[in-house]
């Protein structure tokens, strides 16, 4: 392969690349862009990992978001053991002055008239015992009662 077969291979970015090498690192490319108005395309566009942008003034602290650091608190001591939640004397009294305003309603409470759900009686195919099942709850030809389902 001669050198100008070498050269045709290689793309612009590579041009570049070696223009650079043989020259001692002095030569800047001209750089194109790929659109009017998007900014002129660089060796950063293909490389593995973007650059991070500078973080402002205000976020220095943050290194990165949603992530929790353990803090350092000196109001805690280090070699604490978990300790069993008791719960204290109920202080709270009762003093009626609570909500005085508010009466409840003197009220007829509705009917309840819904007819009880039909229950079928079925047989359990393992051990044989009759039980009585809500019918929408019985499917299939193989019925097995709770004790036998492991329920």
């Amino acid at each position: 392969m001669s050198m100008d077969d070498f050269v045709q291979t290689l793309s612009e970015e590579q041009k570049a690349a070696l223009l650079k090498a043989l020259s001692g690192g002095d030569f800047e490319p001209e750089v194109e862009s790929r659109w009017q108005h998007e900014e002129p395309i660089s060796e950063a566009v293909d490389s593995v990992e973007p650059a991070k942008p500078k973080p402002s003034p205000a976020r220095q602290r943050d290194t990165e978001d949603f992530t929790m650091r353990k803090s350092n608190d000196s109001s805690l001591p280090s070699n604490t053991k978990r300790q069993k939640v008791q719960a204290g004397k109920n202080t709270w009294v009762d003093t009626g002055s609570e909500a005085k305003d508010v009466k409840t309603p003197n009220i007829k409470p509705t009917v309840r008239n819904r007819k009880p759900p039909a229950k079928k009686q079925v047989i359990c195919h393992i051990c044989g015992k009759k039980t009585k099942v809500n019918a929408n709850l019985v499917y299939g030809e193989y019925y097995r009662c709770d004790r036998c389902t492991g329920r």
